[in-house]
Order: C-alpha cells, then sequence, then structure tokens
C-alpha cells in the first residue's frame, strides 16, 4: 500500500514539473510572439500586392478554363445517367423476356376469314 502512495507522490511530482516546464515555455512563446509580431505583420503587408496578383491570375486561367470544365462536367453526368439507367434496367431483362413469351403463348390469334 506504500508503494501507491509513493508512486502517486511522484506522478504528483512529476505532473508539478511538467506544469512549470510548460509555464516557462509559455512565457517564452508570449515574448517571442510579442517581439516577432511586428515583423510577422511587415511581411504580411508587402506580400500583400504579390497575392493579389497571383490570385488574379488564378482567377483568369479559372474563367478561362470554365467552359471547358462545364462540358467535360455535362459529358460525364450525361455518361453517368446512362450508366444509372442501364444499371437498374439490366437486371429487369430476364422477366422482361419470361413475360414476352407468356404473352406470345396467351394472345389471341386473329381469326382466319
Amino acid at each position: 500500500m506504500l508503494e501507491l502512495i509513493a508512486l502517486a507522490g511522484l506522478l504528483i511530482a512529476g505532473l508539478a514539473v511538467m506544469a512549470v516546464v510548460g509555464v516557462i515555455f509559455l512565457a517564452v512563446k508570449i515574448a517571442l510572439w510579442v517581439v516577432l509580431f511586428p515583423i510577422k505583420l511587415l511581411f504580411k503587408l508587402l506580400w500583400l500586392p504579390f497575392g493579389l496578383a497571383i490570385g488574379a491570375l488564378g482567377l483568369v486561367a479559372g474563367l478561362g478554363i470554365l467552359p471547358i470544365l462545364l462540358i467535360v462536367g455535362f459529358a460525364i453526368a450525361t455518361i453517368a445517367a446512362i450508366a444509372a439507367l442501364l444499371a437498374l434496367l439490366v437486371p429487369a431483362i430476364p422477366f422482361i423476356l419470361l413475360g414476352l413469351m407468356i404473352w406470345t403463348f396467351v394472345r389471341k390469334r386473329p381469326a382466319a376469314a
């Protein structure tokens, strides 16, 4: 029983040490963030025109390729619709043929004149 109490004490001491280390790292992180934030902000502001230019080029390229993508998408959707229709009809073929066979046997033939 004393061993478990000693183990619990070691566990609590380890957690306390890790908490102190975590607070130290938090303080260092806050200090670095406060010091480096203006530099980070400056770089972001300097990158803004380049980012806007690259975004505008991407927009123009996207508008240029949009008709091709729409045509290909419509073709794929049409092919998928046909495939779905065939997937629904193909399993029914034996039943349709069976129905046609029964119909040929039970239909009334025209009377000879």
